[in-house]
């Protein structure tokens, strides 16, 4: 298998367009237990297959055996096996044992160890110096990488200069705004890091909280029907063989339509807080904000018939 050149065409589905300038994209997950991250790799990488952005690299924020073989070998099936890939190291305190990383890590990949893939940073660092127009970072991990672009002096800048958007899968918006949620709280690592990041990022953050996720399912055997799919092996080995809470999904989905009213949501914007100690997340109201988290205007089988649409 040519792995240097194994991009794959997609049929753009209907009611999408090819934008008239090129969109950037970075993409951090934690790529950790849960299989919603894989859903959410399948989008970005299809989603550059059709031409809707050029996605180019992607960032693993938690650090498990299989981890980079895994994931390597995910983006080799869809297409994408030379992106780069940087890992976090020393990100191994989030605890959960990965139930499908083994699994995909059997298919052929050509990072055959975490020591291969590059350090999350400087992986950052290194494409945002490259970068010649706008670009968007997705997170659907720990935030604690980006926390450390953001003390870094050239990576702030370029969050300041280059990035156009942060689309951040995290916190618990419901309750008017204060909520507790994995990738921020799981851990002292993610806790602190999401408070400094929420109050020192310059560039604008959009958040999908786990309650707009949380009741919307995606992955099941209708979806998907081939179990040899290494999504749907993703599903399986995770236990979620009737499908999966789209957190992560959700947030991909969301920024590809880069369309508030299009992706089915209204905002709430302001100023997002995270308590460094309990991980608490907290909004403060006001329209001209740098922040916003997003409520849903649409039924949840309406957002899971968007999903399958790119799943499948």
């Amino acid at each position: 298998m040519d792995m240097k050149n194994n991009r794959k065409q997609y049929t753009l589905p209907r009611g999408y367009a090819v934008p008239e300038q090129n969109r950037t994209i970075l993409l951090g997950t934690d790529w950790w237990t849960d299989c919603d991250d894989v859903a959410a790799v399948r989008i970005a990488c299809r989603a550059d297959a059709c031409g809707l952005w050029r996605l180019t690299g992607v960032v693993c924020n938690g650090c498990m055996e299989y981890s980079v073989p895994s994931l390597n070998a995910f983006l080799t099936t869809e297409g994408c096996g030379s992106l780069p890939i940087g890992i976090d190291p020393d990100a191994v305190d989030f605890g959960g044992k990965p139930p499908y990383q083994k699994k995909l890590a059997a298919l052929p990949h050509s990072l055959p160890d975490n020591a291969s893939a590059e350090d999350a940073l400087a992986l950052y660092l290194r494409l945002l110096t490259a970068a010649q127009t706008p670009v968007e970072i997705l997170e659907i991990g720990y935030p604690q990488v980006l926390a450390a672009l953001c003390a870094h002096p050239d990576g702030y800048r370029y969050l300041a200069e280059k990035v156009s958007c942060l689309w951040m899968m995290a916190g618990n918006w419901e309750k008017d705004g204060v909520g507790t949620e994995n990738n921020f709280a799981r851990a002292p690592r993610s806790r602190k890091a999401s408070a400094y990041l929420l109050e020192h990022c310059p560039c604008p953050i959009v958040f999908l909280g786990w309650e707009v996720g949380a009741p919307v399912i995606s992955g099941r055997p209708g979806d998907i029907p081939d179990d040899t799919d290494p999504l749907r092996m993703a599903f399986i080995a995770h236990g979620s063989t009737n499908g999966r809470s789209s957190w992560d999904p959700m947030l991909v989905l969301l920024a590809l339509e880069n369309d508030m009213d299009k992706a089915g949501y209204e905002v709430r914007r302001g100023y997002a807080s995270v308590d460094a100690e309990t991980g608490e997340n907290r909004f403060r109201y006001d329209e001209n904000g740098p922040h916003c988290y997003v409520v849903k205007t649409h039924p949840d089988a309406w957002y899971e018939e968007k999903l399958a649409v790119w799943l499948k």
